[in-house]
């Protein structure tokens, strides 16, 4: 069964969807592409795991006052960072598996 986790939100990003109400739509389209670019190239638990990573970093991302939205490469680099850690540790646990 899949667990269900809630997007948190703190008073400074609360107040950049209020500055900027495309934001919250702007936030899906960027992290579905992201989603996809990694499903089609890792398959669907990678692709899970790293939309979950991508939420994550949105939610740590410094949004300075006044700030109209985040740096989305940023966002989409720092989880994919991640997924390549992740890649990385399971292809050297194979290799190790098979030597």
């Amino acid at each position: 069964m899949r667990k269900e986790r809630a997007i948190s939100m703190d008073r400074t990003t609360e107040s950049c969807v209020q500055l900027n109400p495309g934001l919250l739509s702007t936030a899906e389209r960027q992290l579905a592409a992201f989603a996809r670019a990694v499903h089609e190239l890792f398959g669907s638990e990678q692709a899970r795991q790293s939309a979950e990573d991508w939420i994550e970093e949105l939610e740590l991302t410094y949004w300075p006052t006044g700030a109209a939205a985040p740096d989305w490469r940023r966002v989409a680099m720092a989880a994919a960072a991640r997924l390549a850690r992740r890649v990385t540790l399971r292809s050297q646990g194979d290799d190790r598996m098979s030597a």
